[in-house]
């Protein structure tokens, strides 16, 4: 990631911020630390709790899923839950057609022969994955030649045409678009022969009966096992097919990284609070640490600004570990970092 892509992102996320319909859809998200007493807010805190991985922007078709779920069944809708359920829809609806867009930028967009994008991986299945799905229909708009789409409503819109662009300009000049460029350039007949076959053999081990042999009902076991044959096919690749896999798997996850990940949480909750110090921190590699902050942080995916000397930076909270011990409560954060996100958002 990149100094531009952050600013981009962040002017993208203010333009979502002034939508109504956005507003409406956020203002129950839970916010830890602050109780509400809006029964819809209550109902997301529950789902959150049992363990639904969501943001806002594509709150719809998550929630959807939960709902259905007989474990589930318990859980009250509030008087004021299906129009609210309209807007998360029309928030999503206009999410991935910006989505779609973006992906559309890509290098060879939609001629994209790889592994990950066969029928029915976790990438493109209808059913249950923790992806934003690439959908097939939208690979047919031509998304790839045209100015960003309007993103509508219901019957508002958001002005971001050029904010989208300035977003997509930043992401063509990184490090892994880049390098999806030039693999896609070097691909020889051979590399392309191995990749075709590949994609053939994947198919077949992904149809509906082979994940209905493997195990008929439970949403997470498919899920993993179409995660598990997706892999494996990419590590059956070698040579310049292996390089182009695995380069378009490092541009695919920067989109989703930036805007399936990160610019949900600004436009919910603005940029990101700042939790001082890093007591008792660990480096835990590239870009990721562990530490005690000086005041709490309760959940997974949110944003928070480290103005601690020794980190200075913005991370996304990636696991938290609580210990009740001596009377005294404590808990210990784990965090990517986001190089180049501190300075870019004036922090």
């Amino acid at each position: 990631m990149t100094e531009e892509i952050w600013t981009a992102l962040d002017s993208l996320s203010n333009a979502w911020r002034s939508s109504e319909t956005v507003r409406r859809v956020t203002s129950v998200m839970p916010r830890d630390g602050f109780p509400s007493k809006d029964p819809l807010a209550g109902m997301l805190a529950e789902f959150r709790a049992r363990s639904m991985r969501s943001h806002a922007l594509r709150l719809h078709s998550d929630l959807s899923f939960f709902i259905r779920q007989p474990t589930l069944g318990h859980v009250e809708r509030p008087d004021n839950f299906d129009p609210w359920f309209v807007a998360a829809y029309e928030v999503e609806a206009a999410f991935r057609v910006q989505l779609a867009w973006l992906r559309a930028q890509l290098p060879g967009y939609p001629l994209l022969r790889v592994p990950q994008l066969v029928a029915n991986t976790p990438f493109t299945t209808d059913e249950f994955t923790w992806k934003a799905v690439w959908a097939r229909g939208d690979m047919a708009r031509g998304f790839q030649s045209s100015p960003p789409p309007p993103l509508l409503l219901g019957i508002e819109s958001i002005d971001a045409t050029n904010e989208l662009q300035e977003l997509a300009s930043a992401l063509r000049a990184s490090k892994s678009w880049q390098w999806l460029a030039e693999t896609r350039a070097e691909l020889t007949d051979r590399d392309r022969q191995q990749l075709n076959s590949e994609c053939r053999t994947l198919r077949a081990q992904l149809s509906p009966e082979r994940v209905d042999e493997f195990e008929p009902h439970l949403a997470l076991k498919r899920h993993q096992f179409r995660e598990e044959q997706m892999e494996h096919a990419v590590a059956q690749l070698t040579g310049g097919a292996a390089d182009y896999a695995r380069a378009f798997s490092d541009a695919a996850d920067t989109i989703d990284f930036a805007l399936d990940n990160v610019m949900p949480q600004l436009v919910t909750y603005g940029r990101p609070d700042d939790v001082g110090a890093a007591s008792d921190l660990d480096l835990l590699g590239a870009d990721r640490i562990s530490f005690m902050p000086s005041v709490p942080i309760f959940w997974t995916g949110r944003l928070v600004f480290i103005s601690d000397p020794l980190v200075e930076e913005v991370g996304q909270v990636t696991g938290v570990n609580f210990n009740f011990g001596g009377g005294m409560e404590n808990n210990r954060a784990t965090v990517r970092l986001l190089p180049g996100a501190a300075a870019s958002w004036g922090l």
